[in-house]
C-alpha cells in the first residue's frame, strides 16, 4: 500500500508539522510513504525543525522558481499541482489539505484534513494571512467544497472546526486532533523555571504576538519583573516587517531588554525555551486548534488562551487545564496568577492533558480509521 503526502506550504507551523506527523503515522501504519513538495527540504532539515525522524519516507522534489513573492508562489503552487495530478493515480491514499485542488484531483482514496473554519458557503481567501492573500485569493476563485464531500477519509482538527463545517455545509468530519511528540517535549522540562512568558507561532499580525509584550508591561506595572520570548518563522518581507514592529513596540513600552525575538528556531531551541518558561500566551482568538498550545503544555508551560476556538474548547476544556482570557486585563491577571504561585498546580494539569494529544494517540486513531474503512 502506497501513500502520498502533498506538502503544499513551507515554514515552521502547525500545518507543516502535521505533514510530518501524518507521514510518520502512515509509515508506522504500514504504508510506503512519499512526500511531494516544491520546497527545498530534506530528512535532516525535517528532524531539525520538527523533531521527527522520517527515515524510510521518500521525498519527491518538484522543480520550482527560486523566489518567495506572491506571484512566484502561485506559479510554484500550480506546477506542484500539475505534478500531483500526474502521479496521484499510482498511490492508494493521497493526503491533501488544499481546497483549490478539489477540481483537479479525482482520486478515490483522498484523505482530506480541514485545518480552518468552513464558515462560508464558498471558499474565500483568509484575510488573516496577508503574506499569502494574493495567491490564496486567486486560488479561492477556483476552489469548492467538492473534495470535502467526496473524500474517502475526512478529518477536522477540532470539535469546533467540525461543528462549524457541519453547520455551514451539512457535513460532519471526524475529529482527529493534531499530534505532539509529548515524549520529546517532556525531555526539555526544566526544574528551574524562569518568570517568563512565551509566544510561539508564525510571525505575523494574525497570530497576535504583540499581546505578550502588552501583558509583560502590565505585569511590570504590578511589580512583577518577568521576561518574554517571541518565537516563530519569518521567511518573507511581511514577517520581517512585523518583527520590526514588535521590536518598536517593546522599545516604546520600555521593555527592549526584556523581550527576546527568536526567528526560525530549531525544535531544540523552541522546546528548550518552552521547557524553562512558566507561561505560554496564545494571542490569536478563534484559532481552529492551536498545536503550539499543546507543545507548550507538554513542555510544562501553563497555557493562557483566548476564550474561543480549539485552544479553549478542545485543548484546555474551558479552563480545566489552563487559563482563558477575553481581554488584555484578563490575560494579565492570568499570567500574574501563574507567576505569583499558581504555576505548580496548573503545570501538572497541563502536562497530563498534553498526553491526550500525543503522537501515539494520533497514530492509533488514524490507523484505526484507515483500516476500518
Amino acid at each position: 500500500m502506497r501513500a502520498l503526502v502533498y506538502w503544499s506550504i513551507n515554514g515552521i507551523g502547525g500545518a507543516q508539522r502535521l505533514y510530518v506527523m501524518f507521514a510518520k503515522a502512515l509509515l508506522e501504519c504500514g504504508f510506503n510513504v512519499d512526500i511531494l513538495t516544491s520546497h527545498r527540504i530534506s530528512l535532516s532539515h525535517i528532524k531539525s525543525i520538527h523533531g521527527v525522524d522520517l527515515s524510510g519516507v521518500n521525498i519527491r522534489m518538484i522543480k520550482n522558481l527560486p523566489c518567495t513573492n506572491p506571484a512566484c508562489s502561485l506559479v510554484n503552487s500550480t506546477v506542484g499541482m500539475q505534478e500531483l495530478i500526474s502521479i496521484s493515480s499510482s498511490y492508494d491514499l493521497v493526503y491533501l489539505d488544499d481546497l483549490y485542488l478539489s477540481q483537479f484531483i479525482k482520486h478515490n482514496g483522498v484523505i482530506f484534513y480541514i485545518h480552518g473554519y468552513t464558515d462560508r458557503r464558498r471558499p474565500i481567501a483568509p484575510l488573516a494571512k496577508p503574506h499569502r492573500m494574493l495567491p490564496m485569493a486567486i486560488q479561492a476563485l477556483g476552489s469548492s467544497y467538492d473534495i470535502i464531500k467526496r473524500a474517502k477519509y475526512l478529518f477536522a482538527n477540532s470539535y469546533v472546526t467540525a461543528y462549524v463545517t457541519y453547520r455551514v455545509i451539512g457535513i460532519l468530519p471526524k475529529v482527529l486532533h493534531p499530534p505532539v511528540d509529548v515524549k520529546l517535549a517532556s525531555k526539555y522540562r526544566s526544574e528551574s523555571r524562569e518568570d517568563s512568558l512565551v509566544s510561539f507561532g508564525r510571525l505575523g499580525s494574525a497570530k497576535g504576538h504583540e499581546l505578550v509584550i502588552k501583558v509583560l508591561r502590565g505585569l511590570k506595572d504590578r511589580g512583577i519583573d518577568a521576561k518574554a520570548y517571541i518565537m516563530g518563522s519569518a521567511e518573507d518581507m511581511s514577517a520581517k516587517a512585523y518583527v520590526a514592529n514588535l521590536l518598536k513596540l517593546a522599545e516604546k513600552m520600555g521593555l527592549a531588554k526584556q523581550v527576546e525575538l527568536i526567528l526560525n528556531p530549531s525544535i531544540d531551541e523552541s522546546y528548550s525555551i518552552l521547557g524553562r518558561s512558566k507561561v505560554f500566551i496564545h494571542g490569536k482568538p478563534h484559532e481552529p486548534f492551536g498545536i503550539v498550545v499543546v507543545e507548550a503544555m507538554a513542555a510544562g508551560a501553563v497555557p493562557v488562551v483566548p476564550k474561543s476556538g480549539g485552544p479553549w474548547y478542545d485543548i484546555i476544556d474551558r479552563g480545566k487545564y489552563g487559563l482563558g482570557y477575553g481581554n488584555l486585563e484578563e490575560a494579565t491577571n492570568a499570567a500574574e496568577h501563574v507567576l505569583r504561585g499558581g504555576y505548580d498546580d496548573y503545570s501538572l494539569l497541563a502536562m497530563r492533558r498534553a498526553e491526550e494529544f500525543s503522537m501515539e494517540v494520533f497514530k492509533g486513531r488514524l490507523c484505526e480509521s484507515l483500516m476500518g474503512n
